[in-house]
């Protein structure tokens, strides 16, 4: 099956939106970036645009990155979810394990955008 190429990247940065987007798109034009600034807005904007590929980060307002996930895991069966954040413990890794989320560490560079693109050819292959 196709999937579509649509990316949602959930950071209440906005300059870290920005950047992951713009390296996705550098690694492969054909990706179209939607933004969100925390996990509540992450929900209805999976719901409209139905991506593929989900980065949350973990400490946001309103909804955080691992409460995204539970929800938006069940929802999105085959995306390729991600946590990427600067919070490294071993807790937050377990927990990202936990919910079958893949989990990997700021800050945002072009090794960063193509490992989690690799992570998304690997199960959409």
């Amino acid at each position: 099956m196709q999937m579509n190429k649509i990316a949602l990247i959930v950071d209440d940065s906005r300059v870290s939106r920005l950047m992951l987007g713009s390296l996705l798109k550098a690694e492969d034009p054909e990706w179209q970036v939607v933004e969100a600034a925390n996990g509540l807005e992450a929900l209805s904007k999976a719901a409209e645009c139905q991506p593929s590929l989900i980065t949350l980060d973990i400490n946001m307002p309103v909804m955080d990155g691992f409460e995204a996930a539970s929800q938006l895991r069940p929802q999105f069966p085959d995306a390729t979810l991600l946590i990427l954040t600067a919070n490294v413990q071993a807790s937050s890794r377990n927990q990202a394990e936990a919910l079958g989320v893949h989990f990997l560490a700021k800050p945002i560079s072009a090794v960063i955008a193509r490992q989690a693109l690799a992570l998304w050819g690997s199960e959409h292959a």
